[in-house]
């Protein structure tokens, strides 16, 4: 298995060189190479002529020889050679060493030139032996290069100090120590044995930094180059007497003439030994090589056909997702003449982002987790519009030390599959003439909203709908008609619910709806339910359908029941659902009824109340009584407004439950600024009547949170010319527990304009009794429940007792509430309590007729 993907790789290479080299034949008649060169013999230098030399430069003579290139060369350091190459003037740079960082700024071929290292090189007689032995030396090493950054870095992190003298030039690094400037003196192998020789240094066995020699363009530029180079390398590399290795054995470092006089016939000797054996080891590598070259040709032809034959993409990418490789196919779907793709990315043919984005992040997990990858993108193709859905396998291609060296990708075209899937699945879950989810979506939804309601609590609902009179339509008008009516009816349904809401078609003329997130407790959840039911009722009745151009009208029977945590089943609660529309049915259709009685009783008050309440707020039917209260001496202390509402078909409607519904829905600011210009009048008409007791008001706990009503208490004070010193905010014990800091710094606030306040059914709620030194308090309001078993009940009385000296220490004046009996009366002015009300003293009466009693009483 791994001879075969070393050679799948091999071959995919093969193939990536062979498209390169037809892209390079087709257009380097053309093509002018500007070649920067730092002296380094023998790597790399200048011949006299002006063209490269050295090992590197005989090369790339010879490759530009065959493919018809001009060179043309320019001195430079490797400074700024490097600087040059980075910013695009110059484009070919010989004899640079690959590392990752270099790999981000510049372009690299694949095929090493050189295999080398470096060596520290000294003066004869040096003692040095490890990278220890550096310790206080002067050491030269040339500016920009790997190796100066090794060292730098190496010798930092091992604490031994050296001076570092960066060099522009090899040649005076070596200058240096020959003149003693410098102790020693780095270089890469080839060219350290040279110019050791021609400096009279020696090479000493300090060697660190395996490196590989390549040709480096500038990053995204000449990859036709790179691969024609890579190419010339690996045949000449394969063949042993090529002009590579002719090369090499001409640059090799000569052998010192007195070795040759001193030991010439023994040398000569062993070399013609070595001759004879390195000829019978050529001819045997030669005819090994002949049947390697045999069977590689045949299984690249053999794996060539394989993938092209194949259903399916077939490519390989290098670390730049550069393609190296890529099959008919694959070269099909893009449209493009067979190796076009070569040296190419995917962005240069592909232009949609969303598809960009899926490749090159396939890509990128490849190469950071060098795992294979599974995906599914979905790839528009060069000049289309409808895209094409794969099932890509993307695996890594790893190098002898594990680093990713390339990407292969089969990728299977399985558009049809999906759509295929996508129809049978819309089949089997959607009504094909409304496109709603159908009966056996709907029940999976059901499931999962019942299992939701027992594990988390939660409350949803069932709402099962059915048309009204919809047979006759379809009898009179045809089944054209139904179905357009039908379709009308999912449309206005489908606008009227939540995205999380179901809406599915159960059969002809029913729809199920199922409603998620429901309030708690129960009843909250019930009122919610009804007033989406409610919507979708009037969604249907109150607007004509236009069907076969004329319009149409139909109601609809809504029975609905709720899904919490003890509902028992799927089968259940579809009965309950179904048995509550066949009772909407039973009463003349037009209607929503739920299955439980109890629910259904509540939720009609509820809707009644809500609706009947916004009617009748800046009407007669609502007003404010007031009642008086009364201190020891039967004077009057004080006086409290009540809302009142006189519905003309109910009667009184008490203020414990319309209250409460004006807070939620938000009508309680209407009713609480009118609540607050009728006080100011009252005080006002009081006032001329010589009376100057406080008026109560009560004052809603949304109402007080609210960051304007500073501006306008003081607004309404200045417009009637009131006193503000003359009311007093009643404020429900709860209100505290809520948010403290808010409420303390709007009572401070309006304590400003004189605006005193009481905390009202005060011993009922769960205040922090803390708070209440906090608060810029008046009075307390003992609750009427406390009141009423007075002085019977030991409880009561320990209460209204520990309340009455509480409020004495703290200096706060107390009213009690729900006063009625004789012995209520004693006991409360006994114990010092500093004001009385209720039936006893006075009932709540309208305005006028309190203004008329006083009247009367002067």
């Amino acid at each position: 298995m791994h001879r075969f993907r070393h050679l799948s790789f091999t071959l995919s290479r093969a193939l990536g060189a062979l498209g390169l080299w037809w892209l390079c034949a087709a257009s380097s008649h053309a093509l002018t190479l500007q070649v920067g060169i730092y002296e380094q013999k023998p790597d790399v230098y200048i011949a006299a002529n002006g063209q490269p030399a050295g090992i590197l430069g005989e090369l790339l003579n010879e490759i530009a020889r065959r493919e018809g290139w001009g060179l043309q060369t320019q001195s430079c350091s490797w400074a700024r050679c490097m600087q040059l190459l980075k910013a695009g003037q110059i484009d070919l740079l010989p004899d640079m060493f690959y590392t990752p960082e270099r790999a981000k700024t510049f372009g690299f071929h694949h095929v090493p030139v050189l295999h080398s290292w470096s060596q520290i090189y000294a003066r004869p007689g040096n003692t040095l032996r490890s990278i220890e032995d550096l310790k206080n030396t002067g050491l030269a090493a040339l500016a920009g290069s790997t190796q100066i950054d090794y060292l730098r870095t190496t010798l930092e992190g091992l604490h031994v100090p050296v001076r570092l003298d960066s060099v522009q030039t090899l040649d005076e690094g070596f200058k240096r120590v020959q003149s003693m400037q410098d102790d020693a003196v780095a270089a890469d192998y080839f060219y350290g044995e040279l110019a050791a020789h021609e400096h009279g240094l020696t090479a000493t066995p300090i060697i660190f930094q395996p490196m590989e020699v390549f040709y480096a363009t500038q990053k995204g530029r000449h990859a036709h180059v790179l691969a024609t180079i890579d190419r010339y390398l690996a045949t000449w590399q394969a063949t042993p007497d090529s002009f590579y290795y002719r090369t090499l054995n001409h640059w090799r470092t000569p052998i010192q003439r007195s070795a040759l006089d001193s030991h010439g016939p023994w040398i000569i000797g062993m070399l013609g030994a070595l001759l004879v054996l390195a000829l019978v080891l050529t001819l045997i590598f030669r005819v090994q090589l002949t049947r390697q070259r045999r069977w590689l040709l045949f299984n690249e032809r053999r794996f060539e056909a394989i993938l092209g034959s194949i259903d399916a993409c077939v490519c390989t990418k290098d670390r730049e997702q550069r393609y190296l490789y890529a099959n008919p196919q694959l070269e099909a779907f893009y449209g493009v003449q067979e190796g076009t793709l070569i040296g190419h990315r995917d962005e240069d043919f592909l232009k949609d982002p969303a598809t960009m984005e899926a490749i090159n992040a396939s890509d990128q997990a490849v190469l950071n987790t060098r795992k294979r990858q599974v995906t599914q993108p979905e790839i528009v193709p060069p000049g289309a519009t409808e895209s094409h859905t794969f099932l890509s396998i993307k695996a890594p291609l790893l190098n002898a030390d594990g680093t990713v060296d390339a990407i292969c990708t089969v990728a299977t075209d399985i558009t049809d599959r999906v759509r295929a899937e996508a129809s049978a699945h819309r089949l089997a879950y959607y009504d094909i003439l409304t496109n709603l989810p159908n009966r056996r979506q709907a029940l999976l939804r059901l499931e999962e909203l019942l299992k939701k309601a027992r594990e988390r609590q939660t409350t949803g609902a069932l709402l099962v709908l059915n048309l009204d009179s919809f047979k006759k339509i379809n009898d009179l008008h045809g089944h054209q008609s139904g179905d357009q009516l039908l379709c009308g009816v999912a449309d206005r349904l489908r606008r009227t619910t939540r995205d999380r809401d179901l809406v599915a078609r159960t059969s002809a003329d029913e729809f199920i709806i199922l409603l998620d997130g429901l309030g708690h407790p129960v009843g909250e959840a019930a009122r919610d339910a009804m007033h989406v039911a409610e919507k979708l009722r009037l969604a249907i009745a109150n607007k004509a359908f236009v069907v076969l151009g004329k319009p149409a009208y139909v109601t609809v029977s809504i029975g609905m029941t709720l899904i919490h945590v003890q509902s028992r089943s799927i089968d259940v609660v579809m009965r309950e659902a179904d048995m509550a529309t066949y009772r909407a049915k039973s009463q003349g259709g037009n209607q929503v009824t739920f299955y439980e009685q109890d629910l259904q009783t509540e939720v009609e008050q509820r809707l009644w109340l809500e609706h009947d309440l916004l009617q009748a707020l800046n009407t007669p039917q609502i007003s404010l009584y007031i009642q008086p209260q009364f201190g020891a001496d039967g004077r009057v202390t004080g006086a409290e407004l009540l809302a009142r509402w006189s519905h003309p078909t109910r009667g009184q409607v008490s203020p414990a439950l319309f209250i409460p519904i004006a807070e939620e829905t938000g009508l309680i600011n209407l009713l609480g600024e009118w609540s607050l210009t009728i006080a100011c009048q009252t005080l006002i008409k009081l006032q001329q009547l010589g009376e100057t007791y406080p008026i109560s008001l009560n004052v809603s706990p949304k109402r007080l949170m609210e960051p304007h009503v500073v501006d306008y208490v003081r607004d309404t004070l200045e417009k009637f010319q009131a006193p503000g010193n003359r009311l007093i905010f009643e404020v429900t014990e709860g209100v505290l527990i809520q948010d403290i800091l808010t409420v303390a710094e709007r009572m401070q606030a309006l304590s400003l304009m004189g605006i005193r306040f009481s905390i009202d059914d005060f011993g009922t709620g769960y205040s922090n009794l803390a708070y209440l030194k906090r608060l810029p308090l008046y009075e307390l309001k003992i609750d009427k429940s406390l009141v009423q078993d007075l002085p019977g009940d030991e409880e009561n009385v320990a209460i209204v007792q520990l309340i009455l000296a509480m409020a004495d220490r703290l200096n706060l004046r107390v009213v009690a509430e729900g006063v009625e009996t004789e012995e209520q009366s004693a006991f409360l002015f006994e114990h010092h309590c500093h004001a009385l009300q209720g039936f006893l003293l006075a009932h709540p009466m309208p305005i006028e007729t309190w203004l008329d009693t006083v009247q009367a009483r002067r």
